[in-house]
């Protein structure tokens, strides 16, 4: 059987460029993204000191923050944040790589991590049925590149072994920032920006709303409204962080 000359190339070509990442990491030895300290290898991007003294969040506090929402102590079931997410803290520096510094993939790894402590919180309910990220408009989708939320989804699908449903809400409303806007003004400016263009995706199932990080909950509690509108059995929320009050 004649051997082709691109197969001959493949070989080499593989060796070449092993040997150039291994030279390259001993030159830039892959190094945590918060305190710089030493980490276990290249697609990892936080080291454990500082993953063992992050701040976790309180469960209390994230359910307290959606129940103050007008109508959104039934609308949402469980409640889930990782952590605190703090002024100049390790996740702020994070957080700001992965939603504006063109770093989809740390959501990955970020979504693997929130996907397993979400596992461990399944105690007392039943799992989703699918996996859900908050959606960007498509003017914003364009300016970014990529939904931070849905690269979460991502990494915390494989743990809870469910699939990932991107499409099944859609962001039909234009919204300015949230970032200085009080809780009425937040849940005005997000009044009828999501719509599910396919209600029978989700009727009669379980939804996990995912968001980057959760503030007071507007944006999470709209989505929620816009599902179960649309015949979804529960819907759930999970996020990566949990501003403080």
């Amino acid at each position: 059987m004649p051997v082709s000359v691109r197969n001959l190339w493949k070989t080499p070509v593989k060796a070449a460029r092993a040997v150039g990442q291994g030279l390259m990491g001993l030159a830039f030895p892959p190094a945590c993204l918060h305190c710089g300290g030493a980490v276990p290898g290249a697609s990892t991007l936080l080291c454990f000191c500082c993953l063992r003294n992050a701040d976790r969040a309180d469960a209390d506090d994230v359910r307290e923050r959606i129940d103050r929402l007008p109508g959104m102590r039934t609308a949402i079931d469980g409640a889930f944040a990782l952590w605190m997410f703090d002024k100049g803290g390790f996740l702020q520096h994070i957080h700001q790589a992965l939603k504006y510094g063109n770093r989809p993939h740390y959501g990955i790894w970020l979504g693997r991590i929130l996907g397993h402590a979400f596992v461990q919180s399944l105690v007392y309910r039943p799992a989703p049925d699918l996996l859900v990220p908050i959606p960007l408009h498509r003017m914003r989708l364009c300016e970014r590149g990529y939904n931070q939320s849905e690269y979460l989804v991502r990494g915390i699908a494989p743990a809870l072994e469910r699939p990932a449903a991107p499409e099944v809400i859609v962001r039909s409303k234009v919204t300015r920032s949230q970032t200085a806007l009080s809780r009425k003004e937040r849940l005005d400016n997000l009044d009828g920006a999501f719509t599910v263009p396919i209600p029978e995706r989700v009727a009669g199932l379980r939804i996990l709303l995912v968001d980057d990080i959760f503030t007071t909950g507007a944006t999470v509690g709209m989505a929620a409204s816009a599902l179960l509108k649309a015949g979804a059995d529960a819907v759930d929320i999970a996020a990566l962080g949990v501003t403080r009050m």
